[in-house]
């Protein structure tokens, strides 16, 4: 009897040894699978975060440059030409354009365009980025932004005589926000 008791203890020893059970395996696959599948989620949305952030960086430049072409045309005397800009594509003023713009195109076809690319659309007048995945929004989904550079009179200068011409600028609007 005596042996069997330690031949049971030594059983008992050597089957705790070997390893996981089939149960434990399973639970700890269902939770590493869990977690990847969070990690996942959470990478698509830092990914759409980031291309957001992209998206506003690239039109803050592009306000930037406007602005800039306004500031000056504006102190050589020609404000007359700040009209000529509204229309026009905002990436002409940069003196690097980025990588992923894709030039000017007459009404493309969208579907033969790269995801996560910028074009100008000369019909239009409008530019326009394509989102590599539709974004979801609170008011739903949509797969581009569209700005388009438009002339915008300032608040006059109560000081300044009635004969005296408005301050025109131009800005950088998204249309579709």
């Amino acid at each position: 009897m005596r042996q069997l008791a330690i031949f049971a203890k030594l059983h008992a020893k050597v089957s705790r040894a070997r390893g996981f059970t089939l149960f434990e395996f399973a639970v700890s696959a269902t939770i590493v699978a869990l977690l990847t599948a969070l990690l996942l989620q959470r990478l698509h949305a830092w990914r759409e975060q980031a291309e957001l952030a992209a998206v506003a960086r690239i039109a803050a430049v592009l306000r930037t440059a406007l602005a800039m072409k306004s500031g000056e045309l504006r102190h050589a005397g020609r404000e007359a030409d700040i009209a000529a800009l509204a229309g026009a594509n905002p990436f002409d003023l940069l003196l690097e354009r980025p990588s992923n713009y894709l030039g000017d195109y007459f009404a493309p076809d969208t579907r033969s365009l790269a995801a996560g690319s910028w074009y100008f659309d000369r019909k239009v007048k409008s530019l326009v980025y394509l989102y590599s995945s539709e974004k979801r929004f609170p008011h739903g989904t949509q797969s581009r932004s569209i700005f388009k550079v438009e002339l915008i009179r300032l608040p006059s200068i109560p000081a300044k005589p009635d004969a005296a011409p408005q301050t025109r600028s131009v800005a950088l609007i998204q249309i579709n926000s």
